[in-house]
């Protein structure tokens, strides 16, 4: 296997302009179906050899996962799959136009069944918000699971949002093309519950990413040893969350701060730069880490600035 099987990868943290123009993704103006966790791939390569007319995207948080279904993608030959590597809830309100997907599929997801962990649940308010926007009109959301009360859930959440209509869940539905632990289990005679959802009416939404392709830089004069040892560990509030800096690394060349910010359902680690130069220090993002532009990681750059200099 060589590197040309890393083509298939979208990075939308390099990308100028979000959101993204799809059909230039792929060369076409076809309609776009969007797998959220695809796991191994399997389920996704087979959808897309299926249905070569059709363009496919597949998010996934796990780097091991991506690998894995970028290499079924090699092997088959297929030119209508891209992958990106994220938070889906993010990811769809954030650089997917208004109305760009024709069907989102989320595949046995993990319900967090605890109290606590309840909005860690993919259908909350906000990304049903952002279904309302990203999907078409009379495009369909699409939940397989295991789990009973939790399609019940679902169910409940859009039957009482006017956006979207919902269909009747479908206990031991048959699918043709099946992922891996769907076999499995039925096998196992285990139940499982497929639930349907059309929208039916279009939202737009506030995005956080606006002019991504500009990340200020801060200047100062001199900078203080000490403001800079106080702010390790210290922990900032911005216009859209809060950052906090964890670790400081020196050499004789430049200082190097581990940062992390956090803004509603998007966390962040990423590596600011303080350069020394003849008269004066340069405060920027280190070029070899990639976040989103966001207020927030734009706001850390001139609040650090403002803290160490003298």
């Amino acid at each position: 296997m060589t590197v040309s099987h890393l083509k298939y990868m979208i990075t939308p943290q390099k990308y100028k302009q979000l959101p993204m123009d799809l059909n230039e993704i792929f060369g076409n103006k076809r309609r776009v179906v969007v797998e959220i966790g695809f796991g191994g791939g399997e389920y996704l390569v087979a959808m897309a050899k299926k249905n070569l007319e059709t363009n496919f995207i597949g998010i996934e948080t796990s780097l091991t996962a991506c690998d894995r279904a970028q290499k079924k993608i090699y092997n088959e030959g297929l030119k209508n799959i891209r992958l990106i590597i994220g938070d889906a809830r993010f990811l769809l309100k954030e650089i997917f136009s208004h109305e760009s997907i024709s069907k989102v599929i989320v595949n046995f997801p993990c319900p967090w069944p605890k109290k606590r962990h309840k909005n860690r649940r993919i259908f909350v308010e906000y990304f049903r918000n952002t279904l309302a926007s990203s999907l078409k009109e009379g495009g369909y959301l699409e939940l397989a699971t295991d789990v009973e009360w939790y399609a019940e859930e679902v169910k409940e959440y859009f039957s009482k949002d006017q956006r979207f209509e919902v269909e009747n869940i479908e206990k031991n539905f048959k699918r043709e093309i099946k992922t891996r632990y769907e076999k499995k289990w039925d096998k196992m005679g285990r139940d499982k519950f497929l639930i349907k959802i059309k929208k039916v009416k279009s939202e737009e939404i506030q995005r956080l990413l606006k002019e991504q392709e500009i990340m200020p830089h801060q200047k100062i004069k001199n900078l203080s040893k000490e403001k800079l040892e106080s702010i390790i560990n210290e922990e900032f509030n911005t216009v859209s969350g809060k950052t906090i800096i964890r670790e400081k690394f020196e050499n004789d060349e430049k200082i190097i701060l581990r940062s992390i910010t956090v803004e509603k359902e998007l966390t962040q680690e990423y590596y600011i730069e303080i350069i020394k130069r003849d008269d004066e220090y340069l405060i920027k993002l280190d070029p070899m880490t990639t976040p989103f532009r966001t207020p927030g990681v734009k706001e850390a750059i001139k609040k650090i600035a403002n803290k160490v200099a003298i």
